[in-house]
């Protein structure tokens, strides 16, 4: 008989009321037993509370109270959580069906495997498809290619390298990936898992500004591995690897209906912004 891993789903959610119904049904509906799934409202005003009572009997736990973000909201969720495998999906993002079914038959067919990443899709604000975004995990130091609606681990890897850096406002996802990276052993599972939302009020909305490229260089200089004993050597070298990084981003849109991409991104960064946003990625960051 097989013994599938049980899974928690954390959803941090702050004032998300017009996605977050659509979050929580492509939770419930996973045709996998072996689940539980905790909701961690930040003290939303705009009708979050009552959408999530409305699905209370198919919650683990739901609590809405002030927090310190969401970093601080998806610990408390890990904290309560009791999966032998854990993940997170925001409250504007959606699971595929049968994702869960997938990963858990991933992670029982691997029982070496402590972290699985698979591909997502760009959408827009009303859920439109935009593109499929292939995942290069070889280079997540120079850009986060980790998707982190699609991205599961074991609670032993969790317990190994602590928890999200709540200083974080912007990065504490990928902070967290590069910290699991050193330690863990991965896999890629070629297969669309979840939805990665792209709209106005996102987070991601915020690419261009300061505070986030401060984030961003702050969080790299403390991963940033020294390969050689010469610096230039060094600089050289990251260099090199974060301008291929860059490249072969660009081509993974270019592959998938980047015309609907573009255009949305053109949407979010509307003039001199897309000019902002486009010299922050191809700005060497050591």
């Amino acid at each position: 008989m097989r013994h599938y891993a049980f899974i928690s789903i954390i959803t941090p959610s702050y004032n998300q009321a017009a996605f977050l119904e659509e979050t929580i049904q492509s939770v419930i509906g996973q045709e996998y037993p072996h689940k539980e799934y905790i909701v961690i409202d930040g003290g939303s005003s705009d009708g979050s509370i009552e959408i999530i009572r409305r699905y209370s009997d198919r919650l683990s736990h739901w609590v809405s109270e002030p927090d310190r973000g969401q970093s601080h909201a998806i610990n408390k969720g890990f904290a309560l959580a009791r999966g032998d495998v854990l993940a997170w999906l925001n409250s504007d993002d959606l699971y595929m069906p049968g994702a869960l079914r997938a990963i858990a038959e991933l992670f029982f067919q691997h029982p070496e495997v402590d972290l699985i990443y698979g591909d997502y899709i760009y959408t827009d604000v009303g859920g439109k498809v935009m593109r499929r975004r292939h995942v290069f995990s070889s280079m997540l130091l120079y850009h986060d290619y980790l998707g982190q609606p699609a991205v599961f681990f074991r609670r032993s890897l969790w317990e190994k390298v602590g928890c999200l850096d709540e200083s974080l406002h912007y990065c504490m996802d990928w902070d967290l990936f590069l910290r699991m990276w050193k330690v863990s052993r991965s896999r890629h599972l070629p297969t669309v898992l979840a939805t990665y939302r792209l709209h106005n009020t996102a987070k991601s909305n915020a690419e261009d500004s300061e505070l986030y490229a401060q984030e961003i260089h702050k969080m790299q200089q403390r991963h940033v591995n020294q390969r050689f004993s010469r610096s230039w050597l060094n600089h050289i070298y990251h260099v090199y690897y974060f301008y291929l990084s860059f490249a072969l981003r660009l081509w993974t849109v270019l592959r998938d209906n980047p015309v609907d991409y573009l255009r949305t991104i053109r949407h979010i960064y509307p003039g001199k912004r897309l000019v902002r946003l486009l010299w922050s990625k191809l700005h060497f960051p050591f």
